[in-house]
């Protein structure tokens, strides 16, 4: 049942139009956004949410958006069990995560299941900015990747991705480092065929080290922010990037990945380095 189904009979219309229906589910803990002028009616909001998904246990607010070194946001319970680990399921991995400790987005479960549709057999993959394993351990469940490296600067990031690991057992070709990528990837002194760089806000400040990672010939995912109108932006970032390290951009196209705000996307830029 819709949410606002759910509700029509407890709250005016006037408050109804106001109502976000929609709502993030990570595992069994529900996220939602309620507009200040409905602050008063969360624990309604939250009780029809609990009768009507017999899968939630927990319903928490956002009150506020990510943001910090972690990209975390601040959540508050409004109705059920208070916040604790959860174990999701995403094309066909199974993650345990603690969604106010560490980042995570269902709504990025498409694009990763895209980026692993396009590793071919044998090939090798670095994820930077690695999170829980989100990418790492999704390419491994869904392609017929070599080794998947990821690298992660958060503890509790890092440790929510080596238990997820641990929990897939039939996953056995990825490794996790904890560490701050600047210092981590070059002290590991290889190169790879596919680097992604999900960390759409300051990816930009590691493009030298990441196309520097890309072997020749070889693909880089690169996330920004960006406007429609400005796609191209994206593109000759990476395009200045690669001639200041002397390499060449061969080829290149843009994802839209997700709508982050009115007029602004979450895009990757799907680079083939020279």
């Amino acid at each position: 049942m819709r949410l606002k189904d759910a509700l029509n009979t407890v709250l005016p219309q006037g408050e109804l139009d106001m109502l976000v229906g929609s709502f993030d589910i990570v595992g069994d803990i529900a996220i939602i956004i309620i507009p200040p002028a409905l602050s008063v009616r969360e624990h309604l909001i939250a009780k029809a949410i609990l009768n009507t998904h017999k899968n939630i246990k927990t319903v928490a607010r956002r009150t506020g958006n990510y943001g910090g070194e972690f990209r975390t946001i601040d959540l508050t319970v409004i109705g059920g069990k208070d916040l604790q680990e959860t174990e999701h399921w995403e094309n066909g991995v199974r993650f345990f995560l603690n969604p106010e400790k560490v980042y995570y987005s269902v709504r990025s479960s498409n694009e990763r299941k895209r980026i692993a549709s396009l590793v071919r057999p044998g090939s090798e993959a670095l994820v930077l900015f690695s999170g829980i394993g989100a990418f790492p351990l999704v390419i491994a469940a869904n392609s017929q990747a070599g080794e998947i490296v990821g690298i992660e600067k958060n503890p509790d990031a890092h440790q929510y991705a080596q238990k997820s690991l641990a929990g897939n057992r039939r996953i056995k070709n990825v490794v996790l480092y904890e560490g701050d990528v600047a210092e981590v990837l070059p002290r590991l002194n290889r190169t790879f065929d596919r680097v992604l760089m999900p960390l759409p806000k300051t990816a930009a400040d590691y493009l030298a080290i990441a196309i520097a990672a890309v072997r020749p010939g070889g693909r880089l995912h690169f996330y920004d922010f960006q406007t429609l109108d400005a796609l191209p932006r994206s593109i000759e970032k990476v395009r200045c990037a690669c001639e200041d390290n002397h390499r060449r951009l061969a080829a290149s196209e843009v994802v839209v990945c997700g709508h982050c705000s009115p007029q602004t996307y979450r895009i990757c830029v799907d680079a083939q380095i020279e």
